[in-house]
């Protein structure tokens, strides 16, 4: 799960234009100024490809950080 964690991480700091090492348990969208709803859905989209899930609108909805994300994440790996 490490990798994963890291793997996420990454994502979200490319596509949020922010340092990975800022991005922990706590961060969440008010703590990146460039998330806003278009990069949100550029979020979401790096991670189903980088993990090769899908999202339902709820779950997407629901992705406001990373704690968030994670969770979201692992329940998607744990089915698929």
């Amino acid at each position: 799960m490490a990798e994963v964690e890291r793997q996420v991480r990454e994502v979200m700091a490319e596509v949020l234009e922010v340092d990975a090492r800022r991005i922990g348990e706590e961060f969440a969208r008010g703590d990146a100024p460039s998330w806003d709803s278009l990069n949100h859905l550029r979020l979401v989209a790096a991670i189903e490809e980088a993990f090769g899930v899908r999202f339902t609108m709820r779950e997407v909805g629901e992705m406001e950080s990373y704690a968030a994300i994670r969770r979201l994440l692992a329940a998607r790996i744990a089915s698929a």
